[in-house]
């Protein structure tokens, strides 16, 4: 059994599917199952408990708003991700454009279980404060529209390295896509003088 990530893969069109399993395992996942409807996807994650359910576009016999909510009943838990045209409250919704890295990055950030009492947000200032020199110089380029290969060849690193800060860098902002960062980045003036200035902290 592997002890890395598992995931569930769900969709209608099989080279979407086999593009997603081959990229999945590239990076280190292990694809548990291939659905290519609803039901038999409700029916893997019951057998196997994956780690993330990865849901694309459209499902024949029950749609992937109707899955996503069946998961949730059964498992309150289950990090579900959708990449497609639907409005969801019971999984993290990307659009179909969504680069390969960000779906990646989606699936490894589960949401935080919800509680009676909702904590309160961090200010902009202590989200910031918590993310090193790296992170917050990474917050910076993504906002900017600066690509993932483009990051990594600016900092002369990997682009599995940039991956990694990405991935912490979303936990600690509570971000699920690349369109959380650039939001949070526009929301709370970190593009341009606060950022820069911020990117250059010790």
């Amino acid at each position: 059994m592997s002890e890395g990530p598992t995931v569930v893969v769900a969709s209608g069109d099989r080279l979407f599917a086999a593009a997603a399993r081959r990229y999945l395992e590239q990076i280190g996942w292990t694809v548990m199952a291939i659905a290519g409807d609803g039901l038999r996807a409700l029916a893997a994650v019951g057998r196997g408990r994956p780690s993330a359910i990865l849901v694309i576009s459209q499902l024949p016999r029950l749609g992937p708003v109707a899955l996503a909510r069946q998961i949730r009943r059964r498992d309150p838990a289950a990090h579900i991700v959708i990449i497609g045209d639907v409005q969801s409250e019971d999984g993290v919704v990307l659009p179909v454009d969504t680069p390969a890295e960000m779906v990646a990055s989606a699936l490894a950030s589960p949401r935080p279980a919800t509680t009676a009492e909702p904590a309160r947000r961090p200010s902009s200032v202590a989200l910031l404060r918590s993310l090193t020199s790296r992170e917050r110089l990474i917050l910076k380029l993504l906002a900017e529209g600066v690509t993932l290969r483009e990051i990594a060849s600016q900092l002369d690193v990997s682009q599995h390295t940039v991956r990694t800060h990405m991935q912490n860098m979303y936990a600690k902002l509570g971000a699920h896509s690349r369109l959380d960062v650039v939001r949070f980045a526009a929301e709370h003036g970190l593009v341009g003088g606060e950022a820069e200035a911020s990117s250059r902290e010790p």
